[in-house]
């Protein structure tokens, strides 16, 4: 690995021989360019055929000037279509490349970093249909030292693949450290209890990998089965910080001829990545770490074990996304009984998990469709006997949460213009006493962010912000937070300047800075919403009017993949610059701005500061108008 960094193609990347000077050395072939392959094993990428290969071209990076008074510089290479298959970069201007960029599909699926510029690879990165997990090599040896970002998707992936090649130190990169543990602050007695297990975690990994000898080469992943994560708020554990954990997990896998299963142990959310305290072990029972000791490892009664395999074939047959809402009902309410009668036999804690499921199969037959009354119903009856029956608890706040959902989706649901007002006030109304009443729920930092959206729609930006400022300041390990906190930046732009940076739907770099001087229209979109469509046909017009007085465009595709996004702009033609990232509306684009519906347009000055953070497509030619110089 040093000497593939190292050697740097000799000449031939030697890139920019200075911040605005040609490019020193021709570029590279594409045989030269496709020599590099991903480090890691298993990474999904676009790779031509030898058939293909006449047909793509090497291309230079656009530079960008860095502060420094250097200049980025690199090589893209192209396959016929014009879709990105590599792009190698020097991002600090040293002549030498330190990013490593790889596509499927147009869109960068992962990405290998020289960090501190030692010419050394520290950085992994999964992205678009890769996923999102962020490795980090201590050693720069091309081996994970610590996950910086990974899910608990990603984590089951990688638990089977160290139980596969019984490879206990890939294990040992996904479990909770001793500095993470000191860092959460948990009682004694928890401290104590996961420290416990974890010690143990070690020779269990031995009797595991002992015990599958069906597994091998051939074993492939199929899926992890876990209910919602719970939180445990830090007043009642007695922490600093909430405990946001997944109990247990069951990972589905095929070994090549039939399915088995893994069961994970306990999961442990630490920023945004998930750690392991136990080493998994065989089994399609739930097992649920509750102990510090061998007996408080649970698994599910005999009595509930054929209910548990109905269940699991009930999902294996599961209809698609696309199925009818009939069909969707009829699964969903189907789960729910199953789930009910499990719920009726597991007794202590572990009983909530299994009734959570029952509130989303409920609510998720509730919304399919125009809506299912029955479910709707049912799960009305189970909230209000849950809110006397345990108020203020967890579970009670979870199935009022979602109730609460249901209702509001069904009732908007055709509803008429002069009638929406009213629902949307009612639902403003009733995630105030949701946060009121359930103040450290694992659903209060989405209510809250339901509530600053309502808030923001209805023209109330100072009550907006507080509620979105409690999200960013008070729930700082959701996942929300940062969106929160984008919003709160978002609603404080106009007079401020615009700070906006990221890649084209080409691969390219860009800043909105470069467009200084000029007025410029920055707008959210995506191909699948028709008032996009609608705004684009106005936005040619405006264009064909301003674009000789100094107005751009800039897009920023919020769909799943650039191809996607190059699909509808070939259809429109209309004239600007389009950003994509990966993560549609997860992208940093939009988190970093609190964007969570489209269209969303921001209006910006020749002087580089918002004019207009709220601008609507409708009115920005009269905006415009008055804003140029006379």
């Amino acid at each position: 690995m040093k000497m593939r960094i190292g050697m740097r193609w000799l000449a031939v990347l030697t890139l920019w021989a200075g911040a605005n000077e040609a490019i020193a050395a021709p570029p590279p072939t594409v045989v030269e360019v496709l020599g590099f392959k991903p480090l890691q094993s298993g990474v999904n990428v676009t790779t031509p055929t030898a058939a293909e290969l006449s047909a793509c071209r090497v291309e230079a990076v656009r530079p960008v000037k860095l502060a420094s008074g250097k200049s980025t510089s690199g090589w893209i290479l192209r396959d016929g279509k014009g879709a990105m298959l590599r792009r190698f970069v020097d991002s600090d201007g040293d002549g030498k490349v330190d990013v490593y960029s790889y596509f499927l599909n147009g869109e960068e699926a992962y990405r290998e970093a020289d960090s501190n510029f030692n010419e050394k690879i520290d950085q992994f990165r999964w992205m678009g249909a890769n996923g999102s997990k962020w490795g980090m090599s201590l050693k720069e040896d091309g081996k994970i030292t610590y996950w910086k970002n990974i899910s608990p998707e990603e984590v089951s992936q990688e638990m089977l693949a160290a139980v596969v090649t019984k490879d206990l130190a890939r294990l040992q990169t996904l479990m909770i450290s001793k500095e993470e543990l000191d860092a959460l602050e948990l009682p004694e007695s928890e401290l104590n209890r996961i420290k416990a297990v974890r010690e143990r975690a070690p020779e269990k990994f031995q009797k595991t990998t002992a015990a599958l000898l069906k597994i091998g080469e051939q074993t492939r992943w199929v899926h992890l089965e876990t209910s919602a994560p719970q939180c445990i708020p830090a007043d009642s554990l007695g922490s600093k910080y909430d405990l946001v954990r997944h109990r247990s997990g069951t990972i589905m896998y095929n070994d090549g001829k039939e399915h088995n299963w893994l069961q994970t142990g306990e999961m442990i959310r630490i920023g945004h990545s998930w750690r392991i305290v136990d080493s998994p072990v065989p089994g399609s029972n739930v097992a649920v770490a509750n102990g510090g000791s061998e007996a408080g490892i649970v698994g599910v009664p005999k009595e509930a074990e054929a209910l548990v395999k109905k269940l699991q074939d009930l999902d294996g047959a599961a209809p698609k996304g696309t199925a009818a809402p009939k069909e969707l009902i009829a699964y969903n309410m189907a789960r729910a009984g199953l789930l009910q009668e499990i719920g009726a036999v597991i007794k202590g804690a572990d009983r909530e998990t299994w009734l959570k499921q029952v509130a989303d199969s409920l609510s998720a037959a509730a919304q399919s469709g125009e809506g299912h009354k029955p479910a709707a119903d049912q799960l009305k009856a189970a909230s209000k006997q849950l809110a006397t029956d345990s108020p203020g608890s967890g579970l009670a706040a979870y199935f009022a949460y979602r109730d609460m959902q249901s209702e509001y989706s069904i009732r908007l649901n055709g509803t008429k213009a002069e009638e929406a007002a009213k629902i949307q006030d009612e639902w403003r109304t009733r995630l105030t006493a949701f946060v009121r009443d359930y103040p450290t729920a694992e659903d209060t930092p989405d209510a809250l962010m339901q509530l600053g959206m309502a808030h923001e729609f209805g023209g109330r930006d100072k009550e907006a912000i507080a509620t979105y400022k409690t999200v960013a300041d008070n729930f700082k390990s959701s996942p929300l937070a940062a969106r929160a906190a984008g919003a709160v930046r978002r609603l404080g732009l106009d007079g401020q300047s615009l700070e906006l940076v990221g890649p084209t739907v080409g691969g390219e770099e860009f800043n909105i800075a470069s467009l200084k001087g000029k007025m410029v229209i920055v707008y959210y979109w995506s191909g699948q919403n028709d008032q996009c469509k609608r705004d684009f046909t106005l936005l040619k017009g405006i264009l064909a009017g301003y674009a000789p007085k100094g107005v751009e465009l800039l897009t920023i595709n919020l769909d799943n993949s650039p191809a996607e996004a190059i699909k509808f702009l070939n259809e429109t033609r209309i004239t600007g610059t389009h950003l994509h990232q990966p993560g549609g509306i997860d992208c940093p684009l939009a988190v970093g701005f609190g964007i969570t519906v489209v269209p969303n347009a921001f209006l910006v000055g020749i002087d580089g500061k918002v004019l207009n953070r709220a601008a609507q497509v409708s009115m920005m030619e009269d905006e415009i108008r008055k804003a140029l110089p006379k």
